[in-house]
C-alpha cells in the first residue's frame, strides 16, 4: 500500500510533458509551402540535369567529330602542314571550343602538337588506346591551371600507304562549359529561395484565407453564453466541410437551449412547489409558537409538519430519479417478468383509494414483458394514481395486457376520467406540468407523474404513448422492448 503511494506521489512530482498543439494555420501554410518548393525544386533538378546531359554530350560528340576530321587528314595527306597548321591554329576566337591536338608516331615520339598542350593536357593524363582500337572512354581532369580538359586518344595511320601507325590525343578545353553550368546552377539556387519564400507567403495567405471561417465560428460560438442560447452559427460563405460541422453545432446548441430552458422552468416549478410547504410548515409553526399551546394541539401542528415534509422528501426523490435518468446514472437491469403477477401487487395496494371513490379496477390479459422490476411498478404505480385521481366518482380504471405490433408487450391503463384537449398533449410530459382546469382534482399534486413514467420507459428501451379526449377519459400505453406470450 506504502509502495502505491509512493509511485503515485512520484508521478504526481513528475508529470508527463504536454505536447503543444500545433496551429492549424501553421501546419496548412508548412505543408503547402514545402510541398510548392519540392515540385519547384524536382522541376529544377530536372532542367539541371537535363543540360549537363546536353552540354556532356555535346562535348563528347564535338571531340570525337575532331578526332575522325583529323584521322581522315592525317590517312589522306600525311602529318606534313595541314596537320601542323590543325595542330597550331589561331584559337583566339574560338574560347568556347578551344583544343589541343597531339600527333606521336609508334616510339611515342611527338610529331607535332598545340603550342602549350604539354603543360596544359600532358602526354600522361591520356589513356593509352588500344592498337586497331578505339580508347575505352574518354578522360576529363583538371589541370594545374584550374582548366577543365576532356581528351582522348587513339591510333592513326600516318600517311596513305605508309602503313605505319601513330597515336593521336585529342583535348577540349570545357572550363567555359562547365563555368556555364556553375553559373545556371547558381541561379537555380536563387530561384529556389525566392520560390520558397514566394511559396511560403502565399501559403501563409491561403492557410488564413482557408481557416477564416473557422475563426468567425470559433468567434460566433465565443459570443453565445446562457443570454443569448437562441444564437446560430451562420452558414452563409462557408465551405461544405465546415457547413456540416456548423449544422451539427446549431443542432448542439439547439439541444442546450431546450434543456437550460426545461431546467429553468423545473428549477422555477419546483421553487413554487416547495415554496407552498415550506410556507405550510412555517405558518404552523408561528401559530404554534403565538401562544400557550396544549399536548394534542403541538402534536397536530407536528403530524401536519412531517406530512409536509413527507411532500418534500418524495418531491425531491422524484426530481433526483429524473435527473440521474435524463443524464443516464440510474441502474437499470431488465429481465423477462410476468406483467399480470406485478399488477395485482399494485392492485391490491390501490383497491382502498378506488373504493372510497367507487371506481371500479380491472386487469385483463397476460404478457411476459422485459423490465425492471421496481421500475415496472413504479411507472404502472404513477399511471393508477392519475387515473383514480382524475375519474369521476363510479366510473372504471381498465388495464389490458396485450401482444402488441412487433413483438412488443403493451399496457393500455384506460380511465373514464375528465380526459383534455389535444393541445395539452405535448406539455403532458413536461416536468411540474399541469392542466390547469383538472388541478381542483388534485391540489397537492406535483406534475412528476407522467415524465417519471416516460423516463422510466426510455431507461428500459420502450416508449409510452397517450390518447384522451375532454369528457371520454384517457388512455396510456406503456410499450416494452421485448415480449412474448405467456402460455
Amino acid at each position: 500500500m506504502s509502495l502505491s503511494c509512493a509511485e503515485n506521489s512520484a508521478s504526481d512530482a513528475n508529470p508527463a510533458p504536454v505536447r503543444r498543439p500545433w496551429s492549424l494555420t501553421l501546419w496548412f501554410t508548412l505543408c503547402n509551402a514545402l510541398s510548392s518548393f519540392l515540385i519547384l525544386a524536382l522541376i529544377a533538378m530536372a532542367l539541371y540535369l537535363g543540360l549537363v546531359t546536353q552540354l556532356k554530350s555535346q562535348n563528347h560528340l564535338y571531340l570525337h567529330d575532331e578526332v575522325n576530321m583529323l584521322e581522315t587528314v592525317i590517312s589522306t595527306e600525311g602529318n606534313g602542314a595541314t596537320l601542323a597548321h590543325e595542330a597550331n591554329p589561331d584559337q583566339s576566337g574560338e574560347e568556347y571550343v578551344k583544343h589541343y591536338i597531339r600527333l606521336l608516331n609508334g616510339k611515342e615520339r611527338i610529331i607535332a602538337e598545340t603550342a602549350g598542350m604539354s603543360k596544359v593536357a600532358p602526354h600522361q593524363k591520356f589513356t593509352p588506346p588500344v592498337r586497331n582500337g578505339r580508347a575505352g572512354v574518354d578522360e576529363q581532369w583538371r589541370n594545374a591551371g584550374g582548366c577543365l580538359l576532356l581528351g582522348t586518344s587513339e591510333w592513326v595511320v600516318l600517311g596513305r600507304g605508309t602503313g605505319e601507325q601513330g597515336i593521336l590525343e585529342v583535348a577540349l578545353d570545357v572550363t567555359n562549359v562547365q563555368s556555364i553550368l556553375d553559373g545556371y546552377r547558381h541561379k537555380i539556387y536563387g530561384a529556389l529561395v525566392l520560390g520558397f519564400l514566394l511559396s511560403f507567403g502565399g501559403s501563409v495567405a491561403i492557410a488564413r484565407r482557408g481557416t477564416r471561417p473557422m475563426r468567425e465560428m470559433t468567434e460566433a460560438v465565443g459570443r453565445i453564453s446562457v443570454a443569448n442560447l437562441e444564437e446560430r452559427i451562420s452558414l452563409t460563405g462557408l465551405p461544405e466541410e465546415l457547413k456540416i460541422l456548423a449544422v451539427t453545432m446549431n443542432l448542439m446548441l439547439g439541444r442546450l437551449q431546450h434543456s437550460f430552458q426545461r431546467l429553468y422552468n423545473s428549477a422555477r416549478n419546483l421553487s413554487h412547489k416547495m415554496r407552498t410547504p415550506l410556507t405550510i410548515l412555517r405558518g404552523e409553526a408561528e401559530v404554534a409558537l403565538s401562544r400557550t399551546r396544549s399536548v394534542e394541539e403541538l402534536q397536530d401542528v407536528i403530524v401536519s409538519g412531517l406530512e409536509e415534509n413527507g411532500r418534500l422528501v418524495r418531491l425531491i426523490d422524484n426530481i433526483l430519479f429524473l435527473a440521474d435518468a435524463e443524464i443516464g446514472k440510474f441502474d437499470c437491469t431488465t429481465c423477462a417478468m410476468d406483467a399480470s403477477h406485478e399488477i395485482e401487487k399494485i392492485l391490491d395496494f390501490y383497491s382502498p383509494a378506488a373504493e372510497d371513490k367507487g371506481i371500479t379496477l380491472s386487469c385483463q390479459g397476460n404478457v411476459c414483458v422485459m423490465a425492471d422490476a421496481s421500475l415496472f411498478r413504479r411507472a404502472v404505480s404513477a399511471l393508477l394514481s392519475n387515473a383514480i385521481i382524475y375519474s369521476d366518482p363510479g366510473g372504471r380504471v381498465d388495464l389490458d395486457l396485450r401482444l402488441g405490433e412487433g413483438g412488443m408487450g403493451e399496457l393500455c391503463v384506460t380511465d373514464s376520467g375528465c380526459g383534455f384537449d389535444q393541445r395539452e398533449m405535448e406539455k403532458v410530459f413536461d416536468r411540474f406540468y399541469r392542466i390547469y382546469a383538472t388541478r381542483h382534482r388534485d391540489p397537492h399534486g406535483t406534475g412528476l407523474g407522467l415524465p417519471i413514467a416516460k423516463a422510466i420507459m426510455e431507461l428500459q428501451g420502450g416508449s409510452i404513448g397517450i390518447q384522451s379526449r375532454p369528457g371520454q377519459g384517457t388512455a396510456v400505453t406503456l410499450r416494452f422492448p421485448t415480449a412474448t406470450v405467456d402460455a
